[in-house]
């Protein structure tokens, strides 16, 4: 067993203002008991935290909100059907090498073509300039000899051959071979940056098409933050191939990989913590048994009445009796007030729950997607920047005519 690694808490119910990070905007987050246990016991046990739940129930955002308060860098990749495992890791890119190559041919080609004899108007070549005038019988034989030789046009299909010979071989006059070596086109994939930083670093550094690099998302310097650990977010990944999971469980049970290319075996350093792998999924495809048992499972649910009955009994109405749904309405509510203070009445954020908790009911029994909280916030984003501030009649109004149009998702016949 590794030795014991204290554990950092993280504090329930404490709003946490997110900052911009890349293409994240700002926003606001607030970890609740489970989702703060959940995060601890995958930093304990140094296993991957799946998130199952609804699309739009802030998944991603646990993610990005745990390397916040970890200190941590962030590192995001939003997985796509055409993503295989090896992406994960490292890309290499030979079509790129492959125009360097010609490129470097090419340079060559300019430089013989400067050095071959010029050519006259009719096409041959230009005997030297002594040749042109009368000569004596021993000159005029040279003269016939050197027209005899193979034509200009020849002679720079053997140059190109020999060119294209030499760049597989990376062998160019004046040129180091280092300048094709595979290295300058692989480019470090998500799980190199967060296992490895440094190294990941200096491959991008060294790599001429690099494809991918994190976003800066800490007040540290992206290095320092990374040596305190990583947060590694992949992103709805159902949508993958059955490869990527695959490759996931190889990586995760040796904690490293190797790169052969360069002969590198890729791991985090020496007293640097392992990365946080949090994997979201929109359960749209089913998860290979193998890869979801060597993960920590963690349910978000909006509707959880166990998670609702813990929150209602830290606010000032708990003495009122628990009812599951209105307890929903006043905990969308004040997530409504986090990301919108002081901007809506309260009975304006809670008429605005009660429609979203009306549609998820019908989208529930028709079989259609349910709308979420992305959708409720949504919703009140658009009735802010469409009303006057403090005009909650008017709002209340507007609420019923525009909430179909961030609700009701399916096809209507």
């Amino acid at each position: 067993m590794n030795s014991r690694q204290p554990v950092r808490r993280i504090e329930a119910y404490r709003q946490i203002q997110l900052e911009r990070c890349g293409s994240w905007d700002e926003s606001v987050h607030v970890f609740d008991e489970d989702s703060a246990l959940a995060v601890e016991m995958a930093l304990a046990t140094g296993r991957p935290l799946l998130v199952r739940g609804e699309p739009g129930s802030g998944k991603s955002q646990l993610a990005r909100a745990a390397a916040q308060v970890l200190n941590r860098a962030f590192i995001a990749e939003i997985i796509t059907g055409a993503q295989d495992g090896q992406d994960l890791l490292w890309h290499y890119d030979p079509v790129a090498r492959l125009y360097d190559a010609q490129t470097l041919a090419a340079e060559a080609a300019a430089r013989a073509y400067q050095q071959e004899p010029e050519e006259d108007e009719a096409g041959e070549e230009r005997a030297p300039a002594a040749a042109a005038q009368p000569e004596p019988a021993s000159q005029q034989k040279k003269l016939a000899r050197f027209r005899k030789k193979k034509t200009l046009q020849q002679k720079r299909q053997n140059l190109f051959k020999a060119i294209g010979l030499a760049a597989a071989r990376s062998d160019f006059p004046g040129r180091t071979g280092d300048e094709l070596h595979p290295a300058s086109w692989i480019s470090p994939g998500p799980l190199w940056w967060a296992l490895d930083w440094a190294s990941a670093l200096r491959q991008h550094e060294r790599c001429r098409c690099p494809f991918y690099q994190p976003p800066v998302c800490s007040s540290l310097p992206p290095e320092e933050a990374a040596q305190r650990g990583t947060v590694l977010l992949l992103d709805e990944i159902d949508k993958a191939e059955p490869s990527l999971p695959n490759t996931l469980l190889e990586v995760l049970g040796n904690g490293s990989f190797s790169v052969p290319l360069l002969g590198q075996t890729i791991s985090a350093p020496p007293g640097c913590p392992q990365p946080l792998l949090i994997i979201t999924t929109n359960e749209e495809r089913e998860l290979p048994p193998a890869f979801v048992r060597r993960c920590l499972v963690f349910q978000l649910r909006l509707d959880d009445e166990q998670r609702l009955r813990r929150w209602w009994s830290r606010q000032p109405f708990q003495a009122e009796p628990f009812h599951a749904e209105r307890a929903l309405v006043k905990w969308l509510a004040e997530r409504g007030e986090l990301h919108f203070a002081q901007q809506f009445a309260a009975k304006v954020r809670e008429r605005a729950a009660e429609l979203l908790l009306r549609d998820r009911r019908e989208a529930r029994q028709a079989g259609l997607i349910k709308p979420g909280q992305a959708e409720y916030l949504d919703l009140l984003l658009a009735l802010r920047n469409m009303t006057q501030p403090g005009a909650s009649d008017e709002q209340l109004a507007l609420l019923e005519r525009i909430s179909p149009f961030a609700f009701s998702k399916d096809r209507q016949e």
